[in-house]
């Protein structure tokens, strides 16, 4: 069951920083004018998917079930043509900011070479290229028990990219998600914020694609009832094994190299690599693979941003934690 304050907040006319549909500077009455439409970070198709993508955002011709235009994606042994059921616990892949489940077929291929069956590999498109949180958490949930009831088992294995992992936790969180994930995978979260999303925030610029920059600034402590406060109160929840990776060259951490950490993670990995190939590099797939199908040995936490907290009641209308 959702947690009450953020179930409070789906469906109410005011806008939040769960959602995608507000841009500008907030005002006294605690909502956002309406967004400039944008197009989000990447190369993106006609519709918002990643060029190189066929299919549209909300196309489920390659999932065994009607998603009624919710969302998108792939997944399950006839799409991969191999043979049914699920031995393991079934990955579940999650996408950034202005991509698509088309992100993840390089893992895929990987994991069938390794002994994966098809029902044991899904992947989620949201579906709006920028999708908030608070939609993300909808249609992740939809997704996840869809997955479940599908292949009869108890828990999935969960990895995510990007915008996609505070997604994810805010579903793990919100659902209390975390019964039904045995690994969680971040790769190149902005778990403690980004530098990029305070900036755009004192300019005013979170339209399109940096809307979601409200929920992403990385001095989240100095404003009270910041979401990201609320989600890193525990930032590795329930009985599941945590791991992450960030890229020693992702410019889009610059200020805060350490923001994809999280404290009590088994193992939070830096690579020599940038944005992308902290998911897609060959080193990052091959590590993926090796913490999602046989446990893994704890490591040591790393260290994550801070700033003084200041008091801004703004907040706990304007995310929903009233």
């Amino acid at each position: 069951m959702a947690h009450e304050a953020h179930d409070s907040d789906i469906g109410q006319p005011r806008v939040s920083a769960f959602d995608h549909s507000g841009g500008g500077a907030a005002t006294a009455g605690g909502s956002f004018p309406p967004e400039t439409p944008g197009r989000s970070f990447g190369p993106l198709g006609g519709d918002g998917c990643r060029v190189g993508c066929d299919y549209g955002r909300t196309d489920d011709d390659r999932l065994p079930w009607d998603a009624g235009g919710r969302y998108g994606g792939w997944g399950g042994h006839e799409h991969f043509g191999t043979a049914p059921g699920a031995s393991r616990p079934p990955v579940v892949f999650v996408h950034g900011n202005g991509r698509d489940a088309c992100d993840w077929n390089p893992h895929a291929e990987y994991f069938l070479d390794n002994g994966y069956r098809g029902d044991e590999l899904w992947a989620i498109t949201f579906s709006e290229a920028t999708t908030g949180h608070r939609a993300m958490v909808e249609q992740l949930q939809a997704f996840v028990s869809r997955v479940l009831a599908y292949t009869g088992r108890d828990e999935v294995a969960l990895v995510a990219h990007s915008l996609g992992v505070t997604g994810a936790r805010w579903w793990l969180r919100s659902y209390d998600g975390h019964e039904r994930v045995e690994t969680f995978v971040g790769l190149a979260g902005a778990n403690h914020g980004l530098r990029l999303g305070t900036l755009c925030c004192r300019l005013g610029t979170t339209a399109g694609p940096l809307s979601v920059c409200r929920v992403l600034r990385d001095d989240y402590e100095r404003h009270a009832d910041h979401p990201l406060s609320a989600l890193n109160a525990d930032e590795t929840p329930g009985d599941v094994a945590y791991y992450t990776i960030r890229g020693t060259d992702d410019d889009l951490f610059w200020g805060c190299r350490e923001s994809p950490a999280l404290a009590g993670a088994r193992e939070n990995l830096a690579l020599r690599t940038d944005h992308e190939g902290v998911r897609a590099s060959p080193e990052a797939i091959e590590r993926v693979y090796d913490w999602v199908a046989p446990a893994s040995t704890p490591g040591t936490p790393t260290p994550r941003c801070s700033a003084d907290r200041v008091p801004d009641p703004t907040y706990r209308e304007l995310y929903g934690l009233a």
